[in-house]
C-alpha cells in the first residue's frame, strides 16, 4: 500500500469505538488499518520528530506543524489523518502500534 492512494476517514470498530479507518483502496470491503481519531500532543510530537517541550511551545504559539486542538490549559490533541498526511501511514502506524506487536502486513 502506498501513501498516495490511501483513503482515510472516520468509522466505528466492532466494539463501537470511533476510529480512523485507512484503506489502500476505496472499494475495499474492510479497512486495512484502524487507528485512533486523535493522539495526545506528546505522541504527535514524537511522530513529527519534535521533543515534548518544543512541541508544547509550538502548539501554545499556534505554530505547530499541523493543527493542534487545545483541550486544556497546556493540553492538546492532534488528528491522526493530519499526521498521516504529514509523515505517511507507515511512520504513524508504527508509532501507534502497541509495544511488542509486530506488523503482519
Amino acid at each position: 500500500m502506498t501513501d498516495e492512494n490511501l483513503v482515510v476517514g472516520p468509522g466505528q470498530d466492532p466494539t463501537g469505538e470511533l476510529v480512523t479507518y485507512v484503506r489502500g483502496d476505496d472499494l475495499a470491503p474492510s479497512p486495512d488499518y484502524e487507528l485512533p481519531l486523535t493522539v495526545p500532543l506528546d505522541t504527535a510530537s514524537e511522530i513529527l520528530g519534535l521533543d515534548q517541550a518544543e512541541g508544547l511551545a509550538l502548539a501554545n504559539a499556534g505554530t505547530y506543524p499541523v493543527h493542534a486542538l487545545r483541550t486544556g490549559k497546556n493540553r492538546f490533541v492532534v488528528a491522526v489523518p493530519l499526521l498521516i498526511k504529514a509523515r505517511g501511514l507507515n511512520q504513524v502506524r508504527d508509532a501507534l502500534r502497541p509495544r511488542g506487536e509486530t506488523s503482519d502486513r
